[in-house]
């Protein structure tokens, strides 16, 4: 039997080659030109590596042949230039199957031959690399944003900012976009008290300005959160013990052409509204909304279990034998016993100077609103029995903050009077928030935004009841709306009294604190 052909070997001149390669990046890519096409990097015994495409009319002939992780051997295919601004190997040409071309099952070649080879983070923030080329990175994440929701091109888009240190501590940016973002998240949130490794393989290196930064490119990219390889072993074992912690931060502003900002869409694209106004709309819009947070639903508990592996909520399934015992299946990946995740479901009960409705946020607003993942505050757990009167002090802590909601009014809202509305963002930060307010003040006099309240003193004078909550409330956000030439709303009882809000049974006693602009 003839021998094969190295992947260093392939160009042009010929099609009659014979390779054994394993395929350790698989993926389907659509264009208006192309069609739907299958794009793999393959890796030689040698460890060297080729991009190899399938056009769309052969999708139908090779895909139920080709598996990412597996080992095939190719016989007879053409080669190409290899071009473009994403390309993913080094190698000047690529593969591209024909309709004669063969694909053999083989012996598997070894497990940990894996074509990783990870780029130096100086390299990278240097502008040494060709950004041409896609990048492997390794690195310990020591921050990362909450999930943010962003425009881009017209299309929401969830995104992600973790920052990754190396060995020698070098730090370099790391931008997630779509389903990305989401299983990073999913995955910080299940970390243990161990150093947490990202391995990202084929990322986009992107440039704004002087600022270097590496991102998914499309479907191409792959990452994982300490995976099993040799290469995150020998990492971890270079990295110093000084216990660095996990730190959540700001999203960092990465500008790009086609990308609203979160400024802009708060302060420019979507219109603002009070709640009145919410309540009173007849049309689906979205708008923002500042208003303060007067108590939390609790009787609709605070968080749902998901599975672990498409994020949806699981079903419940009663056992045959009705004894009253049940078990959970997963509707999208068909599981019955899926591996679970809680995640936030909160429902808000919040107030302006105008008027008072319900708000319904998800796991990553909740996230960002606590700064902690759903899983510390629930523990493990098995099923989703709540006591709807035992809320875990993070979210009473929420009781009396302000911030500003981009909310959805949608059919229901208005003809079927349905009183709750989905929160689609949040913006957390004080200084925002009170830009927002001054900027947004149409008579100059009277602040729309009811005070934020601390705890600093538990002395009775000037405390007050809201309702709804069983923890005093910490220190808020320092909101500090300037002087007006008006007195703003202090009574946050009355406001709440006046607009009739729902009541619940536990109760929290809040100091009032005047409204200051901080120096």
């Amino acid at each position: 039997m003839a021998g094969f052909d190295e992947v260093s070997q392939l160009k042009p001149y010929k099609s009659m080659w014979r390779i054994k390669v394993k395929i350790i990046r698989m993926w389907k890519q659509y264009t208006a030109q192309g069609g739907e096409t299958i794009e793999m990097v393959l890796v030689d015994s040698k460890g060297d590596k080729i991009h190899a495409s399938v056009k769309k009319d052969l999708v139908e002939q090779f895909d139920p042949v080709l598996v990412e992780g597996f080992t095939k051997i190719l016989i007879n295919f053409a080669v190409t230039h290899a071009c473009g601004s994403y390309r993913t190997t080094k190698h000047p040409y690529k593969i591209a199957f024909v309709n004669t071309t063969k694909v053999r099952p083989c012996e598997e070649l070894p497990m940990n031959l894996t074509g990783f080879t990870p780029a130096k983070f100086l390299d990278v923030l240097d502008g040494s690399l060709n950004t041409d080329y896609l990048v492997d990175v390794i690195g310990q994440i020591v921050e990362y944003s909450h999930v943010e929701i962003v425009s881009v091109n017209g299309k929401d888009t969830e995104k992600i900012t973790v920052e990754l240190r190396n060995e020698n501590d070098v730090r370099l940016t790391i931008v997630l976009w779509g389903k990305f973002a989401m299983n990073v998240s999913d995955a910080i949130q299940l970390r243990a008290d161990h150093a947490v490794v990202c391995v990202l393989r084929f990322g986009k290196i992107k440039v704004w300005k002087e600022d270097r930064s590496v991102s998914n490119a499309y479907n191409v990219s792959d990452i994982a959160i300490n995976p099993s390889m040799n290469e995150v072993q020998a990492f971890l074992a270079l990295l110093p013990e000084d216990g660095l912690p996990l730190a959540i931060v700001e999203a960092k502003a990465l500008p790009m052409v086609s990308m609203i900002s979160e400024k802009e869409d708060f302060f420019i694209h979507t219109p603002r509204k009070t709640i009145s106004e919410v309540l009173e709309s007849r049309q689906t819009e979205r708008c923002i909304v500042m208003c303060t947070i007067a108590a939390i639903e609790s009787d609709m508990g605070w968080f749902y279990l998901s599975c672990k592996v498409c994020s949806k909520k699981v079903q419940t399934v009663p056992n045959d034998n009705d004894d009253g015992g049940f078990k959970y299946f997963c509707a999208k990946c068909k599981v019955y016993t899926p591996k679970m995740l809680p995640r936030y479901k909160l429902h808000l009960v919040v107030l302006d100077n105008t008027s008072n409705t319900k708000f319904l946020l998800f796991d990553n607003l909740g996230l960002q609103l606590l700064n902690q993942p759903c899983i510390e505050l629930t523990g493990k757990v098995t099923d989703e029995v709540q006591n709807p009167d035992d809320l875990p002090i993070a979210l009473t802590n929420l009781v009396g903050k302000t911030y500003l909601f981009k909310i959805g009014i949608e059919k229901e809202n208005y003809l079927y009077k349905h009183d709750t509305y989905k929160v689609l963002k949040i913006i957390t930060n004080a200084d925002m928030i009170y830009e927002f307010d001054v900027n947004h003040d149409p008579s100059g006099s009277e602040s729309t935004v009811c005070p934020q309240f601390s705890n600093v003193s538990e002395a009775p004078e000037g405390s007050m009841m809201i309702l709804g909550s069983s923890s005093q409330v910490s220190e808020s956000n320092s909101l500090t709306p300037a002087k007006r030439s008006g007195t703003p709303i202090m009574n946050l009882e009355e406001i709440f009294d006046q607009n009739s809000v729902t009541k619940t049974n536990a109760a929290v006693r809040i100091k009032k604190e005047k409204i200051e602009k901080s120096g």
